[in-house]
């Protein structure tokens, strides 16, 4: 049958036949909620939960941010990290964000927890909770294996003890591609300068947390090292001295951070425009000033931040800079005027003499402050902030960059609130730019029930508006946006949440030429069958609107609909083995581009712990078939400590990998070694990356050292 014919048929057949995918995925479930009403459960909250909450973020964010995927990567690195909680949490000196993100508290429930231990002191029992209004037992079966109850220890004497009463590491990591790339033929005009691995380590130390120093550094596969352009060994240093929570002083940054203030409309991290997190992605945790000593060149700011206060009112003054790549050149043979062109982005490679060229050329200044006043129920927050750069920025020849920055600075300014009005938290922001534009967001959280929280978000972002730090909910630019999403809470045992999100664009966009608007709609089911076993479903359908090549000189617009299902199995059939099972399907469609492909990704997961002797070992086999890359698939990878992996799976193949660890008292040691293999390929990549051959081979060394 012709293409025509296959797309003529599709409102009839092929929606018939998901809306009978999702029939038999209703009787599934309810099949598997019938077995677990009569279950013993254990409703523990795994890492897969946090797992697959960034694997949804970071799908979401790589549709719309297809220029910055490492980018992003890196800063979903430092979300896991922030989530990975090596003990439990005390609920009697409980931080905010980690209540909000890794518990799942609600406003509510937060702040009645805080009242009660003002009023009666600290808890003495977790079942104490019940006692304390908006909390129940069934809280206290989520929580038992992840918090704990004990008395917040008074420091002693801070200098006194600052060697005593410390701890150190030092993490040293080691990677390269097996086969040979194109680019390390030196016999080509255009070539790597350097070697084909790539090195970095890490050393911290914290002091009673209340002095924290680290230092990092890394080498990217075909950089030099301690030669050419790298007399000083690795390409990338960071660092930082931090003290914290010290009288009026609560923070104070030399060095490198970033920058999180009310909704990120003047700064803050990429993660909050992710669409994928349902309830605990609507509203940002503004952690002010947070020091980072990335493995990775990413977007932060190098200088002196500090932040005074109580927790009524805190200030925060900091200045910075940070460089980008790209080339600068004279305006005019007459003029000494330097400008620079390109994007305000900075990859931190440098492998060829190119990349060496442009590395660095545009240096950003950034000054500013952020004032914030809070009591039990209100917050109010304000801040200001200017970047100026050392050349002049040019305006992009791109079309749909026709709003974005030019010239040799900008300023923000932004004002944000939220406040508690029962079981209702509302909460946004208002911000201007010097360019003429300004941004608001507005949102609401409401408790409806114990177990049933729903949550709604208007933005606006005029085309005009630029914020340069900033990163607030959706692309944060030229959009008028609703977001809705809801959670409820059946039992113990199951969770259930729907996401829907419209926006509208008045201008031209990445790939797209017209104005337009685009529409995304997804289904959760969380299921935990018992202590051993939980089910996790997800259902996503998202229209957005693509080129359409039409003739040679304009290209038309059209609707690109795109449909997505995922089911993850976790499995512990023993105390020392972890089992997963995963299936990824994706189905894209349009009727005016003749467009009907899909893809499939399974994965199966095995991992052994075995505590008593520090082994642990991580297996995974995938398959797939998928038609174009478009349809490619995401999966989250086990991997290194301090490292994070979410691999696109595209064309048809397999990928396996196995990762060991080894932990002796200090020491720990990790090896990974994973394999892609595609079945119609002879080359893999293109450029200077280019592989000869249908597989690509992958190896990682880590050791840690603890003292």
């Amino acid at each position: 049958m012709e293409l025509e014919s296959i797309i003529t048929l599709l409102d009839e057949n092929v929606m018939r036949g998901l809306r009978n995918c999702l029939n038999l995925l209703l009787w599934g479930t309810l099949m598997v909620i019938s077995h677990c009403a009569i279950a013993q459960v254990d409703t523990t909250f795994r890492k897969e939960l946090i797992e697959e909450r960034l694997l949804r973020q970071f799908e979401d964010l790589v549709s719309e941010n297809d220029e910055n995927q490492e980018e992003l990567q890196e800063e979903l690195l430092e979300a896991a990290e922030s989530q990975r909680l090596e003990q439990k949490l005390n609920l009697n000196d409980l931080p905010a964000d980690l209540a909000y993100s890794y518990l799942g508290m609600t406003d509510y429930q937060y702040y009645q927890l805080q009242a009660y231990i003002s009023n009666y002191g600290s808890l003495v029992s977790l079942y104490e909770l019940v006692a304390i209004d908006g909390f129940d037992y069934e809280d206290i079966q989520r929580w038992a294996s992840i918090v704990e109850v004990t008395k917040v220890k008074h420091k002693s004497d801070f200098f006194k003890n600052l060697f005593k009463r410390s701890k150190s590491s030092l993490l040293w990591r080691y990677s390269r591609v097996v086969e040979p790339k194109v680019g390390y033929d030196t016999s080509r005009e255009n070539h790597y300068l350097g070697s084909p691995y790539r090195m970095a380590f890490k050393y911290q130390f914290n002091s009673q947390d209340k002095l924290q120093v680290a230092f990092s550094g890394e080498k990217d596969a075909g950089e030099q090292f301690f030669r050419g352009a790298q007399k000083y060994g690795f390409d990338f240093y960071s660092g930082y001295v931090y003290l914290k929570n010290m009288g009026l002083l609560k923070k104070l940054v030399v060095g490198d951070y970033r920058l999180n203030f009310g909704q990120g409309l003047v700064a803050g991290s990429a993660l909050m425009s992710g669409k994928g997190g349902g309830i605990g992605g609507v509203r940002r945790f503004a952690t002010s000033v947070r020091p980072v000593a990335p493995m990775n060149e990413g977007a932060f700011y190098r200088g002196v931040a500090v932040e005074v206060g109580n927790y009524n009112y805190t200030g925060t003054v900091f200045v910075g800079h940070r460089s980008y790549d790209g080339e600068v050149y004279e305006e005019d043979e007459n003029e000494e005027k330097q400008i620079y062109e390109g994007s305000l982005g900075y990859s931190g490679y440098r492998r060829t003499e190119t990349e060496i060229n442009k590395s660095g050329r545009l240096m950003g200044l950034l000054c500013g402050f952020d004032f914030v006043y809070r009591n039990r129920i209100l917050k109010l927050g304000v801040r200001a902030l200017h970047t100026q750069f050392d050349h002049e920025v040019l305006p992009s020849d791109k079309p749909y960059k026709l709003y974005g920055f030019s010239g040799k600075g900008v300023s923000n300014l932004g004002v944000d609130y939220q406040i508690v009005v029962k079981k209702v938290v509302l909460f946004g922001e208002a911000a201007v730019a010097g360019t003429g534009g300004f941004a608001i967001i507005q949102g609401a959280l409401f408790d409806l029930a114990p177990g049933a929280s729903f949550a709604v978000l208007a933005r606006y972002y005029d085309k005009k508006y630029v914020a340069l730090a900033g990163s607030s909910f959706g692309k944060g630019q030229g959009e008028v946006g609703l977001y809705l999403t809801s959670k409820i809470i059946l039992t113990p045992k199951i969770d259930f949440n729907l996401i829907y999100d419209y926006a509208y664009y008045p201008w031209l966009r990445y790939h797209i030429d017209a104005p337009g608007d685009a529409m995304l709609a997804s289904a959760g089911l969380a299921v935990a069958v018992n202590w051993q076993s939980r089910l996790d479903i997800r259902i996503q359908y998202k229209k957005k609107d693509k080129n359409q090549e039409t003739d040679l000189y304009v290209n038309g617009v059209s609707p690109f609909h795109s449909t997505r299902l995922r089911a993850i199995w976790n499995y512990n059939p023993f105390d020392v083995m972890r089992l997963k099972t995963e299936v990824s399907y994706a189905l894209n469609f349009s009727k005016q581009f003749s467009y009907l492909h899909d893809g499939i990704l399974v994965c199966q997961d095995v991992g052994v712990d075995i505590k008593k002797i520090g082994l642990g070992i991580d297996l995974r086999l995938a398959l797939f078939d998928v038609d174009t890359y478009d349809e490619r698939l995401y999966a989250y990878e086990n991997d290194l400590y301090y490292s994070f992996t979410i691999n696109s799976h595209y064309d048809k193949g397999m990928r396996g990998y196995v990762v060991l660890s080894y932990a002796y008292k200090w020491f720990h040691i990790w090896l990974k070694c994973a394999q892609t293999w595609f079945l119609h390929k002879t080359e893999i990549g293109s450029g200077l990356e280019m592989i000869e051959g249908p597989h690509k081979t992958d190896v990682k060394l880590q050791v840690m050292v603890k003292w």
